[in-house]
């Protein structure tokens, strides 16, 4: 059986990049093709995340971002090898947050629920949106040496 690989992207993977994040409606904005780490099987890419640094009021933190597994790949650990591999590449004095519709792969992971509040604190994008009051995503923080 094909060995999963897991690599970091690089320019030349945008269309891919494009490709698998729009299979779920999330765009790239904000984001470089050297922001993600990709999973590929047998030379296809069938999986992505991002881990990008962020700074809003004052408050330095890393975010993973735009995690997405091919739909015909989902539930076979590609999105848990990717988290992973970020996390091990994790700054000892960073903090790392997550928003998410799926919270409790987060929570297998090492990630801990916060109040909804904390979202307006640390995005503004969150903070400025007509829908904060029924937002369908959690905000979990790693809780693993953080």
């Amino acid at each position: 059986m094909p060995e999963l690989i897991i690599r970091k992207a690089d320019k030349k993977d945008l269309p891919e990049i494009q490709k698998l994040l729009s299979t779920y409606f999330l765009d790239m904005e904000g984001l470089e093709c050297e922001d993600f780490l990709l999973a590929e099987k047998e030379a296809r890419v069938v999986g992505g995340a991002a881990m990008i640094s962020n700074n809003y009021k004052g408050v330095e933190f890393l975010e993973l971002h735009s995690i997405a597994v091919h739909p015909n790949r989902r539930g076979k650990g590609i999105g848990a090898r990717l988290v992973e591999a970020l996390l091990s590449n994790l700054p000892p004095d960073r903090k790392l947050y997550v928003r998410t519709t799926s919270p409790r792969f987060f929570e297998k992971m090492g990630f801990g629920k916060l109040p909804a509040a904390v979202k307006s604190g640390l995005w503004e994008d969150c903070a400025n949106c007509e829908h904060f009051k029924n937002c369908g995503q959690t905000i979990l923080r790693y809780k693993g040496g953080n």
